[in-house]
């Protein structure tokens, strides 16, 4: 299964990649991907990759590692402050490993399959490594009582990803500190937002209703048990 110069498998990775986060995860057919890759066999991704998921997560995984390791690094330097971090760091610490990524164009076309990946199989986080685990746990202390149980961090993280993409789907700008700061306060915002009364009064409706179990059990912020895998 080895094409001239770089494998099928490699050339599968980088047609994959633009098509997917070009047209969407869902609107491309893995025949295209295999005719776009100029790899003779019709079979090459079953070989290769087992299935289209296996395909989507060989073509992120790569990057979300270096997004993982940036961001443990930036935890380790919060924790070196001995709890002089704010909410912003902490946003931050969330933010910019994975807005790197706009400097590159494969770290574009990550973005955009990320936020994807996110928005269609939420129960498969796409994570690698367990910097997620350890911002989860720096995000805590700044929530507002009550807000675990609505799972604010989720939707910073998924407002995090949906933004980026974006941004990535635009003309490359050389300049993107305005827009990372920005989202950062946004995200900021996100995660110390207040209950409002009407969010109070309406939290314990929900909590004794029969649905609540069952809602709890399969909502985004399940995913980060801390006996479990993040990604799972």
């Amino acid at each position: 299964m080895k094409a001239n110069g770089e494998s099928a498998r490699e050339k599968l990775i980088v047609a994959g990649r633009r098509l997917f986060a070009e047209k969407g995860i869902d609107a491309v057919s893995l025949r295209e991907i295999v005719r776009e890759a100029n790899v003779k066999h019709a079979t090459a991704i079953q070989y290769h990759f087992g299935d289209r998921d296996g395909l989507i997560a060989a073509i992120s995984d790569e990057r979300a590692a270096h997004v993982n390791t940036r961001r443990e690094a930036m935890l380790d330097s919060l924790e070196a402050d001995l709890g002089a971090a704010d909410v912003r760091d902490i946003a931050a610490a969330l933010v910019r490993p994975l807005a790197s990524e706009l400097e590159t164009t494969e770290g574009r076309y990550f973005l955009r399959i990320y936020a994807q990946r996110i928005q269609r199989f939420p129960q498969r986080f796409p994570s690698v490594g367990t910097g997620y685990m350890r911002w989860r746990r720096h995000a805590e202390s700044f929530l507002a009582p009550g807000a675990a149980g609505l799972h604010p961090r989720y939707s910073a993280i998924a407002f995090t990803a949906v933004e980026l993409a974006r941004r990535a789907a635009e003309p490359q700008d050389d300049d993107n500190r305005l827009f990372v700061s920005r989202l950062i306060d946004v995200v900021a915002a996100i995660i110390a937002a207040p209950l409002s009364d009407e969010t109070k009064r309406l939290c314990p409706e929900a909590n004794s209703g029969p649905r609540s179990r069952r809602t709890e059990r399969h909502s985004p912020d399940a995913l980060y048990s801390e006996s479990g895998d993040p990604t799972r």
